[in-house]
């Protein structure tokens, strides 16, 4: 079980237990409440019916292949997805660009972290560190090393499998990098140095850049600040906009 925990915080999962709700909202709806675990498609499955055609999301954090799954079936399905508060973590790199149609409205945002692809080429002295942090034991810090880098690397493997069979671009799972690198000028501002960065890509990019196409989204240039990020104190976050990322092809 302790194994389970230090691989998931390193996957993108929260420490807190616990799966996602699901529960219908309508007679073309469903709504999704927290964060995304295995089985979810099973739970999504039993509420659909005919004419269920749009899934309303508010999760941070979920296991990368049980969103992968979710993502894949919200594409086979054709659904929608619409952002209630926050989707981030597995929820924005897998089951919200999986949808055919995403609405992100005012108030909500989308919030993306390090993808299993760059959690993979962490190296292995940030996984010990990682695994320290989270309490492993001296004397089996080479063993976890290990064992966390290959289930990252199978992960990743997962990830570049699922962009393909999505049309997605690379580049989706792999521009957080330089977000996080400019991230860290702007996180001297605030009290909270600690701050969790996320990005947040605007529509336009993620169609022309990603191939990530039908994204509907509210006042969000209003939302962030002028150099482009929006701090949440309430959530010890700071989330990046586009504005270190170069023009795509």
């Amino acid at each position: 079980m302790k194994r389970f925990l230090w691989v998931g915080l390193m996957a993108g999962m929260t420490a807190l237990a616990g799966a996602a709700d699901f529960s219908r909202t309508g007679s073309d709806s469903i709504a999704m409440r927290g964060p995304i675990a295995a089985g979810d498609v099973a739970k999504l499955q039993g509420l659909a019916a005919p004419g269920t055609t749009l899934l309303r999301v508010n999760s941070d954090a979920g296991d990368p292949q049980a969103a992968m799954q979710l993502g894949r079936y919200l594409r086979q399905q054709q659904w929608r997805i619409a952002i209630d508060t926050v989707c981030a973590g597995s929820c924005a790199l897998y089951v919200f660009p999986a949808a055919r149609h995403m609405h992100i409205p005012a108030g909500a945002v989308l919030a993306l972290q390090e993808s299993a692809f760059l959690r993979a080429q962490a190296g292995p002295e940030r996984m010990r560190r990682s695994l320290i942090e989270a309490g492993v034991p001296a004397d089996a810090l080479d063993r976890e090393t290990a064992a966390l880098a290959a289930q990252l690397a199978e992960t990743a493997a997962l990830e570049t499998a699922f962009a393909a069979e999505l049309g997605i671009a690379p580049a989706f799972y792999r521009d957080f990098r330089q977000v996080a690198a400019q991230a860290e000028s702007v996180r001297q501002r605030f009290p909270d140095q600690e701050a969790a960065v996320y990005w947040w890509p605007a529509a336009a990019r993620l169609q022309r850049c990603y191939g990530i196409a039908g994204v509907q989204e509210g006042t969000r240039a209003a939302r962030l600040a002028s150099d482009g990020y929006l701090y949440v104190p309430a959530l010890s976050a700071l989330v990046m906009g586009d504005q270190v990322l170069q023009a795509c092809p």
